[in-house]
């Protein structure tokens, strides 16, 4: 067992969390027993990258490596674009739903709540992304509509509203370097945002029950005198690193192609929350332009819009990446208008 880390608490309680809700990663647990010796966190700290979706793992794979262990800057950075990044992904998750509930007709709502989403959904803070939580998970509440993700109706609460507005505004201070801090108030803050993520994660741990995909393409194949089957090759994002795991899955039903989709399982893959386009993944493009050349393989998540120029942050690219190359461009953009109608609009039914 190593040294104790700034990142064991937060290992330990993410950890027993997950296990709540996927009891089969007390496996893990028992790998010490036999000598007596209690597991290596960083085996926990590795299963908790690999069970959450990779947009949340990614960046605690950053929180958790050898540079990130000590309190400073670089730290007290990574608590902050770790918290932003799982508040992003809860709240797309959650509009992903919203939005397939509004074009069923069956929510409502109202002319303030419209026009101020609008303004919001424009550009993305930490700020704009808790707003949406909180207002989504009050509307899905009053409409009565039940989640697709049902541990979202036990989190959801005034409770959970207000940690996350706790954030914001050190956020926009200390995240923007708006205030100079000394080395001794760094450290304390490292420590506090370290406990408080920890209270986030372990809200969000049962995200590992489920599975995030991304869909490269469908093949129909219809055998004489027997119905059709779907083949989906589809890449696993949930992973320590960015070589995702590909896989081939087959059934009577299909889904939408080149889309990510969060799913209850593997086994029942026409059961899903389709994410694009507020999250698309690029690694199946093929660069065959020059126009492309500064497409990036990687999994993208939606910050703004400006005109028609829909704006992307990479979980690995840090570089700034102009995607309207992409073949699929003008699809994500129907999609993302057809979105902000459904979501402002007058409803459908």
């Amino acid at each position: 067992m190593g040294s104790v880390t700034a990142n064991d608490a937060i290992v330990e309680r993410v950890f027993q969390a997950m296990v709540g809700h996927k009891p089969a990663l007390s496996a893990v647990l028992a790998l010490g027993e036999d000598d007596g010796q209690e597991v290596d966190r960083r085996l926990l700290a590795d299963q908790i990258v690999r069970n959450f979706p990779w947009p949340i793992g990614v960046e605690l794979r950053r929180l958790f490596s050898g540079g990130m262990r000590n309190a400073g800057r670089l730290r007290l950075d990574q608590l902050f674009k770790t918290i932003e990044r799982s508040v992003q992904f809860l709240a797309f998750v959650m509009l992903a739903q919203v939005w397939k509930e509004r074009k069923a007709g069956k929510m409502a709502f109202a002319s303030s709540f419209t026009h101020e989403f609008t303004r919001r959904f424009e550009q993305l803070s930490l700020g704009n992304l808790t707003w949406l939580v909180r207002e989504l998970g009050k509307a899905m509440s009053n409409s009565q509509v039940d989640w697709f993700l049902p541990e979202l109706k036990g989190i959801l609460n005034d409770r959970f509203y207000a940690s996350l507005d706790l954030w914001v505004p050190e956020r926009n201070e200390i995240g923007h370097y708006q205030v100079n801090l000394t080395t001794e108030e760094i450290e304390r803050r490292c420590v506090a945002y370290t406990d408080r993520l920890g209270g986030l994660l372990a809200g969000l741990a049962f995200l590992c029950k489920y599975r995030l995909v991304s869909v490269r393409e469908i093949q129909v194949r219809k055998p004489r005198f027997k119905e059709a089957v779907f083949h989906h090759r589809i890449d696993l994002l949930n992973s320590s690193d960015s070589d995702f795991k590909a896989s081939d899955v087959h059934g009577p039903q299909f889904t939408e192609s080149h889309a990510v989709l969060l799913l209850h399982n593997l086994k029942a893959i026409d059961e899903y929350l389709n994410l694009s386009p507020l999250v698309i993944d690029t690694h199946s493009e093929a660069i065959d332009t020059k126009e492309k050349l500064d497409i990036r393989k990687d999994i993208f998540l939606y910050t703004k819009i400006k005109g028609d120029h829909l704006m992307y942050a990479g979980t690995e690219a840090t570089e700034k990446c102009d995607l309207r190359a992409l073949g699929n461009y003008t699809d994500l953009l129907d999609e993302f208008r057809d979105m902000m109608l459904a979501i402002t609009g007058p409803g459908q039914n």
